[in-house]
C-alpha cells in the first residue's frame, strides 16, 4: 500500500519562507501590476521544480472596474436622492422622473456587474497585462480525474475601515441597493399620487431617503485603490501552501494511481477574477477528456474555522460533491468546517462553475474580522492544517484512502 505523503515542519518552513520572499520582493500586488508580475515570477520558479510540466497564460484585465463601478453609482445615488427631496418639495414632476430613471439604471447596472460580475462595462478603467501559471502533476497511469488546485496570486485594494469584519462591502453594497429600492418605491409612489407638493407623507419619504446619504458616502470611501493589502491570507499563503504541497510530492516521488493533480495560481482575481474566467474559456474543451474537479482557495487565515463554499449571490451553484468530499476529509482530520455562502457577488469557483466544471471554495468563515498581516506562529499551523486537509480530499478524489 502507498503511503501518501504528509507535510513535515520542513515543509511549512519552506512555504513560510516562500511567503517572506513574495512578500519582500513583491510590493503592492495590483492586478495587472509589477509587484503581481514579481510575485508570478517567484512562484512560477519554484513551481517549475515540482512539476512534470509548467505553462503560464498570458491575458487582459482592468484592474478596479468594478469598484469605480461601483462608487461611480453610488454618487449616482447621492444625486437621486437629492433630487428627489428637492423636486417633491416644490411638486415637480419632471426632475422626478429623471430621478426615477437613474435608479432604474443603478439597479440594473450593479446587478449586472457586481451581483453577476458582468464584463462589458470594464472598459472604464484601463487594461493591463496579468498571467496565469498552470503546473501539472502526472498520474502514476492513465489518468482518471484530474484535480485542479488553485490560489490567485494579487491582492485586495486596501479597506478604510471594516465595522463588520469581512462583510463590510457586502452589507455597504446591499444596504445601498435597500436605499436605491426605498428611493424608487418613493419615486413610483411620488409621480402616481399626482405630485403632491409638501405632502406630510412626502417629507416622511425625504428623510427615509437621505438617510441613506452617510451609507453611499460609506461605500464611496470604502475602498482605497492606490493602495493593497499585503495579501498574505488571501493570496500569498494559500499559494506557498499548494507549493509545499507540489514540493512534498515531488521529494518523495509521489504521484497519485489514477489522479493528475494540476496546481493552478490565476491573476488578477480581485479584477472579476479575470485570470479564472480567462483559464476556464481557454481549457473548457482541453480539460474534457476526463473528469475534472476545481477546488479554489480563497482567504484562508484561521485554521480552525474552514468554510467550504459553493454558492453566492449570482445563482451559479458549486459542487455539492466535492464539498461533500472536502468535509469528509475535514473529519478525518478531526477539522471542523462549516458550509457558506457569498452574500454578494461571485466566489473564486464561480468562473469554473459557469463552463460546467465541478469546483467549490474553501477559506475561512466569513464572520471572521481581518487579523495580522504577519507571519505568526498560528501561520505555521494554518499551512500545515490547510496542506493536510488538501492531501486527504486528494485521497478521496483518487477512489481510495491510500
Amino acid at each position: 500500500m502507498t503511503v501518501t505523503p504528509k507535510l513535515s515542519s520542513t515543509d511549512v518552513q519552506y512555504a513560510l519562507y516562500t511567503a517572506k520572499k513574495i512578500l519582500n520582493f513583491s510590493k503592492n500586488r495590483r492586478a495587472g501590476s509589477p509587484g503581481e508580475q514579481q510575485a508570478q515570477n517567484i512562484i512560477l520558479e519554484e513551481l517549475s521544480h515540482y512539476c512534470d510540466s509548467v505553462s503560464t497564460q498570458g491575458f487582459k484585465t482592468h484592474p478596479g472596474a468594478g469598484t469605480l463601478l461601483e462608487k461611480l453609482l453610488c454618487c449616482l445615488l447621492i444625486f437621486s436622492a437629492l433630487l428627489f427631496c428637492i423636486s417633491t418639495g416644490k411638486g415637480l414632476v419632471a426632475p422626478v422622473a429623471v430621478s426615477l430613471i437613474i435608479s432604474l439604471v443603478v439597479f440594473c447596472v450593479f446587478s449586472y456587474k457586481i451581483v453577476f460580475d458582468g464584463k462589458m462595462l470594464d472598459f472604464i478603467t484601463p487594461s493591463k497585462r496579468s498571467k496565469n501559471i498552470l503546473g501539472i502533476k502526472n498520474s502514476g497511469a492513465t489518468p482518471k480525474t484530474r484535480v485542479v488546485l488553485v490560489a490567485r496570486t494579487d491582492s485586495a485594494p486596501v479597506h478604510r475601515f471594516s465595522f463588520f469584519g469581512k462583510r463590510t462591502p457586502y452589507i455597504l453594497s446591499l444596504c445601498a441597493m435597500a436605499g436605491n429600492t426605498l428611493l424608487f418605491v418613493s419615486e413610483l409612489f411620488y409621480l402616481f399620487s399626482g405630485a403632491p407638493e409638501n405632502s406630510t407623507l412626502f417629507k416622511l419619504f425625504q428623510g427615509l431617503c437621505l438617510a441613506f446619504i452617510p451609507i453611499y458616502m460609506g461605500a464611496i470611501l470604502l475602498v482605497n485603490n492606490k493602495k493593497t493589502t499585503t495579501g498574505l491570507y488571501s493570496s500569498i499563503i494559500p499559494s506557498v501552501t499548494l507549493l509545499s504541497v507540489a514540493k512534498k510530492f515531488f521529494e518523495e516521488s509521489f504521484r497519485y494511481p489514477n489522479t493528475e493533480i494540476c496546481f493552478l495560481f490565476v491573476g488578477s482575481d480581485y479584477s472579476s477574477h479575470a485570470g479564472s474566467y480567462a483559464f476556464a474559456k481557454k481549457y473548457k474543451r482541453v480539460f474534457r477528456d476526463i473528469p475534472t474537479f476545481f477546488i479554489c482557495l480563497e482567504e484562508i487565515e484561521d485554521p480552525k474555522k474552514p468554510a467550504i463554499i459553493y454558492r453566492d449571490s449570482s445563482g451559479t451553484n458549486g459542487s455539492t460533491d466535492i464539498a461533500s468530499i472536502i468535509s469528509d476529509a475535514a473529519e478525518n482530520l478531526n477539522i471542523s468546517t462549516v458550509s457558506e455562502s457569498f452574500l454578494l457577488g461571485t466566489g473564486s469557483y464561480s468562473p469554473f462553475a459557469k463552463e460546467r466544471f465541478p469546483a467549490c471554495s474553501l477559506g475561512t468563515t466569513q464572520k471572521t474580522r481581518p487579523k495580522s498581516s504577519r507571519l505568526t506562529k498560528e501561520t505555521e499551523l494554518t499551512v500545515s492544517s490547510i496542506g493536510e486537509l488538501l492531501i486527504e480530499a486528494l485521497n478521496y478524489f483518487d477512489g481510495e484512502i491510500l
